[in-house]
C-alpha cells in the first residue's frame, strides 16, 4: 500500500515540476520586454537632453530619436500579442488537469503492465556467493566489475559484515586486485580472529600482491594461522616457501613432502603440490621419488592418472633416450587431451612446466596463448596462469 502512495507522490511531484516552468514562462518573457522597453524610453530621453545641449547635431539626433521611437513600438506590439489568452485561475485549471491526467494515465497503465509481483534484485554479495570460486564466469568483465562496486558501496555501510569482506576479498583476488583482497581478508580476520581461512587467505593474497615473495608480514600471518591450525595446508605450503627463498632448500622439501604426505584423500590441492615439488626435484637434479605418497588420479583429467612413484623410480632407470621419449610423449599426450578439454587450467600448468624442463620455450608460449585464450572469460584463471608462467619462465607478452 504505501509503495503505490509513494509512487503516486512522486509522479505528480515530476508532472508539477514540468507543468509549473510552462505557466511562468509568459511571466518570464512579458518581464523581459518590460525592461526592455524602461530601457529604451531611458536612452530616448537622454537622446532628447543630448539634442537639446547641443551635444548632437539636430540632424543626427533627430534620426536617433525616430530609430528608438520604432524600437519602443516594436516591443509594445510583442508584449500586446504575447498577452495571456486566460486569467490565472483558469491557467492554474489547466495546469492541474494536465497533472492529474498524466498521474491517472501513468498509474493505470503501470496497473496493466506493470510486475509488481516479482521478486526484488538480489544484494551483490548474493551476486556473488552464487558463483564458484573455481569455476569461470560467464558475466562481462565490466558486469564483474560493477558487482564488485556494489559490494564495495555495501561494505561501507556494513563494515561489520563478516561475510561481506569474505567475498569482497575473493572477488578482488579472482580480478588481480592482490593487495586490496589482502586488505579484505584481513578485514573478515579481524571480526573473527579465530579463522583460519580467513588468515591464510590473507596471507596467500599479501604473497601474490609482492609478486611471489613471501614477505615477513606474510610469514608472520601464516604463522598465526598455524597457531590456530597446525594441519592448514595453505599456511603450511607457503612457510615452505619462504625457507625456500631464504636457501634452506632441503628444508623447503622436507616441509612440501610432509605436506603431501599427511595431505587427505581427495585433496584438491595435492595433485598441484605435487607436480610443483616433482619439478623442482627434477630441476635440482634430487631423487624424491621413494619419499613420496601414491599419486592419487587427476580428477581434471578423467583416465589420464598421475605417475606413481614406482612409476617415476623406473622412469629414472631408463636410460636419458628412453626417458626423454616416454616425457616427451606424455607432453603430447597432455597437449592433446587439453585441445578436447580446454577449460582444463590444471592440465595448462603441469604442459607449462613440462614444456620449460624439456627446453620447449615458443611452444610453452604458444600453449600459454592458448590457455589464456580459452579462459577468455575468467580473469581469476588468467592471473593464476600468468603467475605459473612467470614462476616457470614462460615468456608472456
Amino acid at each position: 500500500m504505501w509503495l503505490w502512495v509513494v509512487l503516486t507522490l512522486m509522479t505528480v511531484l515530476a508532472t508539477l515540476g514540468l507543468a509549473v516552468p510552462l505557466i511562468r514562462r509568459r511571466d518570464t518573457a512579458l518581464k523581459g520586454r518590460a525592461d526592455t522597453l524602461s530601457v529604451l524610453k531611458d536612452q530616448l530621453g537622454e537622446l532628447e537632453a543630448q539634442a537639446e545641449a547641443g551635444a548632437i547635431p539636430a540632424a543626427e539626433a533627430e534620426a536617433l530619436k525616430t530609430d528608438l521611437k520604432r524600437r519602443v513600438l516594436a516591443e509594445a506590439r510583442q508584449g500586446e500579442t504575447a498577452a495571456r489568452p486566460l486569467s490565472e485561475r483558469a491557467l492554474l485549471i489547466v495546469a492541474l488537469a494536465v497533472v492529474s491526467s498524466i498521474t491517472l494515465a501513468g498509474t493505470g497503465l503501470y496497473l496493466a503492465l506493470g510486475r509488481p509481483d516479482l521478486p526484488g534484485r538480489p544484494t551483490p554479495a548474493e551476486d556473488l556467493r552464487t558463483a564458484k570460486p573455481d569455476a569461470s564466469t560467464d558475466h562481462p568483465q565490466g558486469d564483474v566489475a560493477a558487482m564488485i562496486g556494489q559490494l564495495e558501496a555495501q561494505m561501507r555501510s556494513q563494515p561489520g559484515n563478516v561475510e561481506g569482506w569474505r567475498m569482497l576479498g575473493w572477488s578482488y583476488l579472482q580480478t588481480g586486485r592482490n593487495a586490496e583482497a589482502a586488505e579484505a581478508y584481513g578485514r573478515a580476520a579481524a571480526l573473527e580472529p579465530g579463522n583460519v581461512e580467513y588468515l591464510s587467505a590473507q596471507g596467500e593474497a599479501t604473497v601474490l600482491a609482492a609478486q611471489g615473495q613471501v614477505t615477513p608480514a606474510a610469514e608472520a600471518i601464516f604463522r598465526r594461522a598455524l597457531s590456530l591450525d597446525a594441519a592448514d595446508p595453505r599456511s603450511r605450503y607457503y612457510l615452505a616457501v619462504a625457507r625456500d627463498q631464504r636457501g634452506d632448500r632441503d628444508g623447503a622439501m622436507n616441509d612440501w613432502i610432509a605436506l603431501l604426505r599427511s595431505a587427505p584423500p581427495g585433496a584438491p590441492w595435492a595433485a598441484e603440490v605435487r607436480g610443483m615439488v616433482e619439478r623442482i626435484a627434477a630441476e635440482r637434479g634430487i631423487n624424491i621419488a621413494s619419499r613420496l605418497p601414491p599419486a592419487a588420479p587427476n580428477p581434471a583429467a578423467p583416465g589420464a592418472p598421475g605417475p606413481t612413484a614406482a612409476q617415476v623410480a623406473e622412469a629414472q632407470a631408463m636410460s636419458e633416450a628412453d626417458r626423454q621419449q616416454m616425457i616427451a610423449g606424455m607432453v603430447s599426450g597432455l597437449a592433446e587431451r587439453l585441445k578436447q578439454n580446454p577449460r582444463d587450467r590444471a592440465g595448462w600448468e603441469r604442459l607449462l612446466r613440462a614444456r620449460m624442463v624439456l627446453g620447449q620455450t615458443s611452444q610453452a608460449a604458444a600453449d600459454y596463448r592458448a590457455a589464456s585464450a580459452a579462459f577468455a572469460g575468467s580473469p581469476g584463471d588468467q592471473q593464476a596462469l600468468r603467475e605459473v608462467a612467470r614462476q616457470v619462465g614462460v615468456p608472456v607478452s
